[in-house]
């Protein structure tokens, strides 16, 4: 997250997100395959529902195991058997946590590809926010997101929440959040969103740049060069943000992905916002990007926000 050449914002593209209105969860997606990471981000999507009265959406989907060579089609037997055992075991979540007797709760278990389920309901119900789980690392530093929550991340155009294997889920989500961002106009709605959320619930707003390497050295021209980047870090942000939400501005210098989750833990971050660009987060498919060993080591959710504006 290296800094980058002024003007970050065009006028126009200034002019049009001051003009940008709330955020609201009204519509919100939860992928499960009953796991604990998916069970994290249940958790996770309850707590954000029970603040935006959302109603919520949870996704199973039912991938067909290879039968034989993979050439016999599976028995209708087989593949009945398998999709009622987990409308079983959907309905046996729901039963067992009773924070969602107060929410409108919708579940979708359906024999498909997962990404492309969860693609489809958050398209036909128009959610605002899909939530999904990552697994842990495998291997010396080695992260794997899983295919599901890579691929919802490449492809969804709604905010993603990734809830990592470290993230621990509490009851205001909202309360500090970290917004990281590399000062590119991609970051304009990713920034909507942290200053919109955090003055919706009373939060903090912590908003971060990260220089790569070594510290700058002091002198009048160093804090000159950071002057000029905490004016750009502010000038994100839609009008009024400042009054409502009193963001803190923090200038580091080091490896980025070592840096934010420094910084959210010394910030008691209980949210972290990223923008995307509109392409593949992860495109470089390498497991050291800095979004991989971000969602791996915070203790708190991760929410990519594509470029967009609203």
């Amino acid at each position: 997250m290296s800094s980058i050449p002024d003007p970050i914002l065009s006028t126009e593209s200034r002019d049009l997100h001051l003009s940008t209105k709330d955020i609201h969860f009204a519509r919100i997606l939860v992928g499960t395959d009953f796991s604990e990471p998916a069970r994290h981000a249940l958790n996770l999507a309850i707590a954000i529902s029970q603040i935006f009265g959302s109603e919520l959406f949870i996704v199973h989907a039912v991938s067909p195991f290879i039968y034989g060579d993979g050439q016999n089609a599976m028995p209708v037997e087989m593949i009945t058997a398998q999709l009622e055992a987990a409308k079983e075991e959907m309905t046996n979540l729901i039963a067992s946590d009773p924070r969602l007797t107060g929410l409108k709760v919708n579940t979708t278990v359906a024999n498909a590809e997962a990404v492309a389920l969860i693609e489809q309901v958050a398209k036909e119900q128009k959610v605002d926010l899909i939530v999904v789980g990552s697994h842990g690392a495998s291997g010396v530093e080695r992260l794997i997101l899983g295919s599901a929550a890579e691929a919802v991340l490449r492809r969804a155009s709604s905010p993603v929440l990734i809830v990592g294997p470290n993230c621990r889920v509490e009851r205001h989500p909202f309360r500090s959040i970290l917004f990281c961002t590399d000062l590119d106009v991609s970051s304009l709605r990713a920034a909507q969103y942290a200053s919109a959320l955090a003055e919706g619930s009373d939060g903090r707003l912590t908003l971060l740049h990260v220089v790569e390497g070594g510290p700058a050295t002091p002198g009048a021209r160093s804090d000159l060069a950071e002057s000029h980047l905490q004016h750009q870090l502010c000038s994100l942000l839609p009008a009024g943000a400042d009054v409502f939400c009193k963001p803190k501005t923090r200038i580091e210098h080091g490896s980025p992905s070592q840096v934010i989750t420094g910084v959210a833990e010394s910030e008691a971050a209980s949210l972290i916002v990223v923008g995307l660009r509109n392409r593949s987060p992860l495109a470089d498919h390498s497991p050291w990007s800095t979004l991989s060993r971000v969602i791996r080591d915070a203790q708190c959710g991760v929410l990519a926000v594509r470029g967009r504006l609203l």
